[in-house]
C-alpha cells in the first residue's frame, strides 16, 4: 500500500506541476522550428490561414446565385477574414469603346452580371476563373484567407457543401475521443482474453502513470510542455509492451503456484529481457537527441524515457498493485496453438528462408535506388490546394513584371498540376489587354495599366505596402514537389505565406532527418543485440527482425501509392521501439529454454507460450486503437492510424513466421552457452 500511495502522490504532484499543453494537430508543433516562418518573421509577414469551403448547387440561376452572393458577404464579415476569392469577388475587365477615338477600360465586378452573362462570359474567357467555378457551373470554390482560423459550421449554408481548413487549435476533444478507444479496447481485451478487468485496470493504471512521468521529465528536461498526440502514442505503445509482458506471466504462472509466488516468476522471468530492451533504446535512438530539432529531440526522448519508466513501474508499481488480486481462470487458451507454430516451424525449409531473406534484399536495394534517382516516394499528392507566396518589391516596373513571369513559366514548366497563378502580372495583362489589345505591355501601357488597377481598387488582392502576393492553385498535384521547387528558386526571393504550406515545409525539413536516422538506429540495434547476446549471429537477427516490417511496409506503399510522410516515419519509429521489445524478449526465452537442456522444439513452445502470447495481445490492442483512429476528424491522426495499424499487423507477422525461424537458424551449439 506504501508503494502504491508513493507512486499515486508522485504522479499527481507530476502531473499538477506539468500543467501540459495538449496538441491536437501538428500544425502549431511543427510551425515551431519552421525556419520558412522565421524567415518570414525576419520580414514581418504575418502567415495566413487558408479555408477552402466547396458548395455544390443543383442549377445556377438567379435565386442560387443570390445564395453564393450572400454567401460571399458572410464569408468577408466573418471575424478574421482578410479576403475571400471567389467568382463572386472577381472581376469582368473589358473596354466600353464608345467610339474610336474615346475608349474606357472597365472593371465590373461578376456579382453585378446576371447568371446568363456570367456563365457566357466565364466560358468565352475561363482561364482567370478556373480555381472559382467547375465547366458546368454546378461547383463553386471560396478560398478564404484569414488571420486566425474559421469555421463555417455557424453559416446557414443552402446547398451541400465541403470546409476544410488547417487544424491548429488544440480540441481537448481530439484527446478524449484518444482516451476512450485506448479505455474502451484495453478494457475489452482484459475480459475477451484473461476473462477479468483486473488486467484492463492495471493496463491504464500503468500507462497513466507512464504517460504522466514521461511528459514530466520531459519538460524539466528541455522545457517544454506541449504534448503532440503522436508523442502520446509512443508513450501508450511501449507503456502496454512492457505491462503485457509482465502481467502474462503473472496470470498464468497462477495456474500452478499461488498469486504471491506467481509474482516472484512475473519478475524474475521478466527482469532481464525487459532490462536490456533499455540500452537497445537509448543507444539507438540517443544520436537523435543531438538532432538540430526540439520535435525531433522530443519524439526520442518519449520513446527512451517512456521504455524506462514503464520498465520500472511495471517491476515495483504493478506486482505492488496485483498483490491486491488474484485470478480465478489462469488458464489462456492458446496453447495448442503455441505448439503447432513450434511444431511447424522448427522444420522449416532453409532453402525457403534464404530466398525469402534474397527477395527482401533486393526490396531494399529497389527502396534505395528508388530513393536516390526520385524523391517523389515523400509526394504529398493534393486533390485540391491553395498556396500563397509574398514576393518583396520596391518598384513595379517591366523588369520585376518580367522575372514574375519566368517565375510562373519556369514553376509551370517544371511541376505538374498547376491550375493557375494569380498574380500582379496576371491582372496587368488583363488590364492592358482590355485597354490595347494589340499592344504588348511596354513602359506607358504599364503606367496605363496600374492607373486603372488603382482607379478600380483592384491592388489590394495583389499586392501590400512593400510585397507581392502571388497564389497557386493546385490540382492533382504533388505540394512536396512544388515547396522544394519554391524553396531553391533563385530568381526571385520567395516566401511561403500560407499555414499549410509552412507546415508542410517544417515536415519535409525533418523527413529526411528522422528516415537516415531510423536506418542508422537499426544498425546500431543489431549491434547492440550482437554485445548483448555475444554473438554477431543474433546481431544480425535483430537487424533483420527490426528491418524487414519497415523494408516490407515501404514496398506496400509504393505499390498502393502511399505518400512517405511524417506521419508514416512516426509509425516505423513507433514499430521499430516494439520489434526490439520483442526480440529481446523472444531470444532470450528461446536461448534460455535451450541453455537449460531443452530440445529446439519445446525451445520453442517455450518461447510462444511466455513471450508471443503477449506480443500477440499487445499487438492486437494497438492495432484496434490505431485503426479506429482513421474515424477522426484529424488529417495527421488518420494517418499515423493507417499507417500505426498497417505496420502492426506487418510486424506482427514478422515476429510470428520469421523471427523464430531466424533464431533456429543461429542456433548453434557455441552459442547455448552464452545465452543464461
Amino acid at each position: 500500500m506504501l508503494i502504491i500511495t508513493v507512486f499515486i502522490a508522485l504522479s499527481a504532484f507530476a502531473f499538477n506541476f506539468l500543467k501540459p499543453e495538449l496538441i491536437s494537430s501538428d500544425t502549431v508543433f511543427w510551425l515551431s522550428e519552421s525556419k520558412q516562418l522565421e524567415k518570414n518573421h525576419k520580414q514581418s509577414y504575418s502567415a495566413t490561414y487558408l479555408g477552402h469551403l466547396r458548395v455544390d448547387i443543383p442549377e445556377f440561376n438567379t435565386q442560387s446565385k443570390h445564395s453564393l452572393q450572400s454567401l460571399q458577404t458572410e464569408l468577408e464579415h466573418l471575424e478574421g477574414v482578410e479576403r475571400v476569392e471567389s467568382l463572386f469577388s472577381a472581376y469582368m475587365i473589358f473596354n466600353d469603346r464608345t467610339s474610336d477615338e474615346s475608349a474606357l477600360v472597365k472593371a465590373l465586378p461578376i456579382a453585378q452580371m446576371p447568371p446568363e452573362k456570367i456563365i457566357s462570359f466565364v466560358k468565352t474567357l475561363p482561364d482567370p476563373y478556373r480555381p472559382f467555378v467547375n465547366n458546368n457551373f454546378h461547383r463553386f470554390h471560396f478560398i478564404i484567407h484569414a488571420k486566425t482560423p474559421i469555421q463555417v459550421d455557424h453559416l446557414k449554408i443552402p446547398y451541400e457543401y465541403t470546409y476544410s481548413e488547417p487544424q491548429v487549435e488544440a480540441k481537448l476533444s481530439h484527446y478524449l475521443w484518444y482516451i476512450g478507444i485506448i479505455i474502451l479496447v484495453v478494457m475489452g481485451m482484459s475480459y475477451i482474453v484473461f476473462k477479468n478487468f483486473i488486467a484492463g485496470f492495471a493496463a491504464i493504471s500503468v500507462t497513466l502513470i507512464t504517460l504522466i512521468w514521461t511528459f514530466t521529465l520531459i519538460y524539466l528536461l528541455i522545457g517544454t510542455k506541449q504534448i503532440h498526440i503522436a508523442m502520446s502514442l509512443m508513450v501508450v505503445s511501449i507503456a502496454i509492451g512492457h505491462y503485457l509482458y509482465f502481467y502474462y506471466r503473472w496470470h498464468v504462472s497462477q495456474f500452478k503456484n499461488d498469486p504471491n509466488r506467481a509474482l516472484e516468476k512475473s519478475i524474475n522471468r521478466n527482469l532481464l529481457p525487459a532490462f536490456w530492451t533499455l540500452p537497445v533504446l537509448l543507444i539507438s535512438l540517443g544520436s537523435l537527441l543531438f538532432a538540430d530539432s526540439p520535435i525531433v529531440t522530443m519524439m526520442s526522448l518519449s520513446l527512451m524515457l517512456s521504455s524506462i519508466i514503464a520498465y520500472a513501474v511495471s517491476i515495483v508499481f504493478l506486482p505492488a498493485l496485483l498483490s491486491y488480486f488474484s485470478v480465478s481462470s489462469p488458464k489462456i487458451y492458446l496453447a495448442r496453438t503455441c505448439y503447432w507454430f513450434a511444431n511447424q516451424e522448427v522444420h522449416y525449409n532453409p532453402k525457403l528462408l534464404r530466398k525469402f531473406m534474397f527477395f527482401s534484399l533486393l526490396i531494399l536495394l529497389f527502396i534505395g535506388v528508388r530513393l536516390y534517382i526520385s524523391p517523389n516516394l515523400f509526394a504529398r499528392d493534393v486533390s485540391y490546394e491553395t498556396m500563397t507566396l509574398k514576393v518583396p518589391f520596391k518598384e513595379i516596373d517591366l523588369e520585376m513584371l518580367q522575372k514574375i513571369e519566368t517565375f510562373e513559366n519556369d514553376l509551370k514548366s517544371h511541376n505538374s498540376g498547376i491550375v493557375k497563378v494569380n498574380s500582379i502580372n496576371t491582372i496587368l495583362k488583363q488590364l492592358n489587354l482590355a485597354n490595347a489589345p494589340k499592344n504588348p505591355l511596354d513602359e506607358q501601357r504599364l503606367l496605363q495599366a496600374l492607373f486603372f488597377l488603382e482607379l478600380y481598387d483592384l491592388e489590394k488582392s495583389y499586392m501590400d505596402q512593400d510585397s507581392l502576393n502571388i497564389t497557386i492553385t493546385l490540382k492533382n498535384a504533388d505540394q512536396s514537389a512544388i515547396i522544394r521547387y519554391l524553396e531553391s528558386y533563385k530568381g526571385l526571393p520567395i516566401y511561403l505565406t500560407d499555414i499549410n504550406s509552412l507546415s508542410q515545409s517544417s515536415k519535409m525539413e525533418k523527413m529526411l532527418l528522422l528516415f537516415s536516422s531510423l536506418v542508422s538506429a537499426l544498425l546500431i540495434i543489431a549491434l547492440v543485440m550482437g554485445i548483448i547476446f555475444r554473438s554477431v549471429a543474433i546481431g544480425w537477427v535483430g537487424f533483420a527482425a527490426n528491418a524487414l516490417p519497415i523494408i516490407w511496409f515501404i514496398l506496400f506503399m509504393i505499390l498502393f501509392k502511399f505518400e512517405l510522410t511524417i506521419e508514416a516515419l512516426i509509425a516505423m519509429t513507433i514499430s521499430v521501439g516494439l520489434t526490439s521489445d520483442t526480440i529481446i524478449h523472444f531470444g532470450y526465452k528461446y536461448f534460455r529454454s535451450r541453455y537449460f537442456g531443452r530440445t529446439r522444439k519445446h525451445a520453442l513452445e517455450i518461447m510462444f507460450f511466455y513471450a508471443a502470447v503477449p506480443a500477440i495481445i499487445s499487438a492486437t490492442v494497438l492495432m484496434i486503437v490505431f485503426a479506429l483512429l482513421i474515424f477522426t476528424q484529424l488529417q495527421s491522426l488518420q494517418l499515423i492510424g493507417a499507417y500505426g495499424a498497417v505496420l502492426m499487423f506487418i510486424s506482427l507477422l514478422s515476429d510470428l513466421f520469421i523471427l523464430p525461424v531466424l533464431l533456429l537458424s543461429v542456433d548453434k551449439a557455441k552459442m547455448t552457452t552464452n545465452a543464461h
